[in-house]
């Protein structure tokens, strides 16, 4: 047998493997960001927002280092991160803060002064607890699962009925209940009934909302020095 086809059987049989991995999915978005960046074209500044995303993405890459995730997914407007079953949910929760703390500073240097229209700003985040199926395509890897899709339509449900929904968590019962004994103190959350378009029971979904900040304004205070970092 020749190495390139010891090689290609090789790249195949990886490629067929599949591996059940439980997982919390977490979902963020940046709020009004088809605003902000059809604003910063008309001014010709676009490439602050490239400049957002790659610092967004490297200050995710240090806590990817520090605190054991992986970051799956860009979206293009926000990232889907994966996180062990056993990650705890104190250290999860507060780099949901960190990210938040750190779009704020990095917005606030790199696009307030030259947006001309009024939006929100913040980020908004989805999170389901659940197995995911995981792949790999073209040497990438990859993972499929309902955990998934109901992260992403919670994060998007985030909005629904809410005008400052940043700084905010939707998640199911399932993922509150696994973290509640570690959060329940320091977080106010409550339930809130949503519809998750084209999610097998959906219609009236049953979720929990948290706040990451007690007090919206929170975000304008200056940011701790690891969001600075």
């Amino acid at each position: 047998m020749t190495k390139i086809a010891a090689s290609a059987i090789s790249q195949s049989r990886t490629a067929d493997s599949l591996t059940r991995e439980p997982r919390y999915v977490l979902v963020f978005d940046i709020c009004s960001s088809t605003s902000i960046l059809e604003d910063l074209l008309r001014s010709e500044n676009e490439k602050r927002w490239r400049d957002l995303i790659i610092e967004m993405k490297n200050f995710m890459i240090r806590e990817r280092n520090n605190r054991n995730f992986e970051i799956y997914k860009f979206m293009g407007d926000g990232w889907i991160l994966l996180f062990d079953i056993d990650f705890p949910p104190a250290d999860l929760f507060e780099l949901l803060k960190r990210l938040c703390e750190k779009y704020d500073a990095i917005y606030k240097r790199r696009i307030r002064n030259v947006l001309s229209i009024k939006v929100n700003i913040g980020l908004t985040f989805g999170l389901e607890k659940g197995t995911l199926i995981h792949f790999v395509v073209n040497h990438q890897k990859e993972y499929i699962g309902r955990a998934i899709n109901v992260a992403a339509r919670l994060q998007g449900a985030t909005k629904d009925g809410d005008s400052n929904p940043e700084g905010k968590v939707l998640m199911s019962k399932a993922a509150y209940h696994s973290v509640r004994a570690e959060i329940s103190q320091q977080y106010r959350a409550s339930t809130v009934v949503r519809t998750l378009r084209n999610i097998a029971g959906g219609e009236e979904y049953h979720a929990i909302k948290l706040s990451l900040f007690e007090d919206h304004s929170q975000l304008s205070v200056t940011p701790t020095k690891a969001a600075e970092s």
